[in-house]
């Protein structure tokens, strides 16, 4: 089922969150493609987080990159009754700080300056023991446009983080993606249903430009319909 909305963007008050557009995710040679894993469509967001960024910042929206570190040594891995995630694939723990892995890709690493807000996280969750949420409310900003990798772990985790502080979440559909299709598009299909909205490049760039856009709002349907 869905509905009708309009929206427009305060452009004082949305920020454009870039999550780990890095080597080891989006490079063929990162961790995950050297080790035989699946890097194709993540490294297909490079050239529309691109543009999305240089919409963003022709029309003074605020850009926060988080950069993945992960750390060889981490006991919290080890100590765990289940295995983590970084342990149940031969690639091991991708991003590793101070490596190439851990680096943004040189498509994109021209956009970073001193004046771009970095955040370094270790967890799947760009809020979770950073200074993502103070700084957002610092500057006054109330909706993030969100794009990076990977959907299905450090981009929905987000979301929902985001969604739970109260800010409103849209998410650049094709900016965003993820080893498997399959599990891709079920976390597109939840952030539009439930988090946020998932929007195409193009209806992106006119929000960041200052106009108004129409979408289909999702909405849950009754069981019986």
């Amino acid at each position: 089922m869905e509905l009708k909305n309009n929206i427009r963007i305060d452009k004082g008050k949305t920020a454009f969150l870039i999550i780990d557009m890095q080597n080891s995710y989006c490079h063929p040679n990162g961790s995950i493609g050297r080790n035989g894993y699946n890097s194709t469509m993540m490294n297909a967001t490079i050239p529309k987080v691109k543009e999305l960024l240089e919409v963003s910042r022709s029309n003074g929206i605020l850009d926060i990159w988080t950069i993945q570190n992960h750390y060889q040594d981490d006991k919290t891995r080890f100590n765990r009754l289940i295995p983590p995630h970084t342990h149940r694939w031969k690639a091991g723990s991708p991003a590793l700080k101070d490596t190439w892995d851990a680096k943004v890709v040189d498509e994109l690493k021209d956009f970073i300056n001193n004046d771009t807000e970095l955040i370094t996280k270790h967890r799947f969750s760009s809020f979770y023991d950073t200074r993502l949420d103070t700084l957002l409310r610092m500057k006054g900003i109330t909706t993030l446009i969100i794009a990076g990798v990977a959907t299905t772990h450090c981009v929905e985790t987000t979301v929902r983080d985001a969604y739970q502080r109260d800010y409103d979440v849209i998410v650049a559909g094709e900016a965003v993606a993820g080893q498997s299709l399959e599990d891709h598009e079920s976390s597109i299909r939840l952030i539009n249903k439930l988090f946020g909205v998932v929007l195409t490049n193009t209806q992106v760039m006119s929000l960041m430009r200052g106009e108004e856009i129409s979408y289909d709002l999702k909405i849950e349907s009754m069981v019986n319909e």
